[in-house]
């Protein structure tokens, strides 16, 4: 019996350790960005916040990471979005911003697990203000029309001939991403004559990309004076680099893909950092499983947070988003229900507290008896399902914890994620 109180007793002084060392939010619904005003003092010396998500569709994440992103652009001058999405539709979305509609600016930038009705006014924001967007992903992300607009509008100082071999490369990456997709999504073997053309294809775009590369760099980036459109056509090679690392490494099986995937991601952001935005402060959004900065699994697997430069890492503030309860979608669009976290849990330790969300610093803390199992190996929810070991202190700077959740409003639904 001893034992059993002394366990307990343990455990209830974690949960208030836990609410005096937190910041207390409003439920997701009614909270302000005013409310992360605490955020000042924490990211202060920072350039880099990454905010995670332990899911792709929840209503209450979207809402809280919108608002803190409108509280760290408005109040301490973050003025560039990193999403995990398109490089090439992202930065031509924000790019021909002002032509779109709100809904049309967020629809034609992002993957459609994130076009919903309560990220809406991120996009609004950055419609009205200096808030930039940028993609990281070398997955394309909406409608291969996008880019092939952008580039039109450099128009006459883009060669007819230049635009309509970029229009032949976008249009046969989305047909052969939705084509190889259908069998990659159920996990099936991809028809060998089907491969065979994929091949012929792939043998085909290589040249072709190369040969643009090569001409658009001696034609604009050597020579051009207009250093406007000279940054243009830097982007347009980036784009058109990512579209070749895709292409040649789509057909990869799942496990290796997601390697590969992770590593451009890295050097895209790298990129981002340094040559595009170099003196920027950045926000990024993904998944936690993108973001955890030491992690790697028994198959090899090191996400991107953990794989970018030291340099970044010392810039950054990692947050993991979190929840305890509610009903959730999958990524095809499939509701299910969250599972109970076990007791001991990162997120059963955060719903003890009986607030409706919770925010926790990881940076900031010295090891206790009442704080170490931050310190130590802990389960979360991997999606709400699954249970998965980490030590919190070391994949994250810290954790903002939802207490129910909800499937977002979604403004469409469509293949490409």
């Amino acid at each position: 019996m001893g034992i059993f109180f002394r366990g307990k007793e343990k455990y209830l002084n974690s949960i208030e350790w836990l609410s005096e060392n937190s910041i207390h939010l409003s439920k997701p619904t009614e909270c302000t960005p005013q409310e992360f005003e605490f955020l000042r003092h924490i990211v202060k010396d920072k350039r880099i916040v990454w905010l995670g998500e332990n899911g792709h569709n929840i209503r209450e994440h979207n809402m809280m990471k919108s608002k803190i992103i409108e509280f760290l652009h408005k109040e301490m001058n973050f003025t560039v979005l990193a999403f995990e999405s398109g490089l090439a539709e992202c930065y031509s979305a924000n790019e021909l911003k002002e032509e779109f509609t709100d809904e049309d600016f967020l629809k034609n930038a992002v993957y459609s697990l994130w076009a919903t009705k309560e990220n809406l006014s991120l996009f609004q924001l950055m419609k009205k203000s200096d808030l930039s967007l940028i993609g990281i992903d070398s997955n394309p992300s909406s409608n291969p029309d996008l880019f092939v607009k952008f580039v039109r509008q450099l128009s006459p100082g883009m060669s007819e001939d230049v635009i309509e071999k970029i229009e032949y490369i976008e249009l046969s990456i989305y047909k052969w991403y939705y084509q190889l997709g259908q069998y990659k999504a159920r996990r099936k073997k991809v028809p060998a004559e089907m491969l065979r053309e994929f091949e012929e294809f792939k043998e085909k775009v290589n040249a072709v990309i190369a040969d643009l590369e090569a001409y658009l760099h001696v034609e604009y980036v050597l020579y051009l004076e207009n250093q406007e459109l000279v940054c243009k056509v830097k982007m347009i090679i980036r784009c058109l680099q990512n579209r070749l690392y895709f292409i040649n490494h789509i057909h990869h099986n799942h496990r290796t893909y997601k390697k590969v995937r992770e590593k451009r991601m890295k050097e895209n952001l790298e990129w981002v950092c340094q040559e595009l935005y170099p003196d920027e402060k950045i926000i990024i959004w993904a998944h936690n499983l993108h973001i955890f900065k030491q992690y790697k699994t028994f198959t090899g697997f090191e996400p991107l947070g953990a794989i970018v430069s030291n340099k970044i890492k010392e810039l950054s503030y990692y947050l993991g988003l979190f929840m305890y309860e509610g009903e959730i979608h999958t990524d095809t669009g499939q509701p299910y229900k969250i599972a109970k976290p076990p007791k001991k849990s990162l997120e059963d330790y955060m719903h003890q507290v009986q607030s409706p969300a919770l925010f926790t610093d990881f940076s900031q803390l010295e090891k206790n008896s009442d704080n170490k199992w931050i310190f130590t190996k802990t389960i979360f929810l991997e999606s709400g399902t699954m249970p998965t070991l980490f030590v919190p202190r070391d994949q994250l700077d810290g954790a903002l914890f939802v207490e129910s959740v909800s499937p977002p409003e979604y403004l469409k639904r469509s293949k490409n994620k």
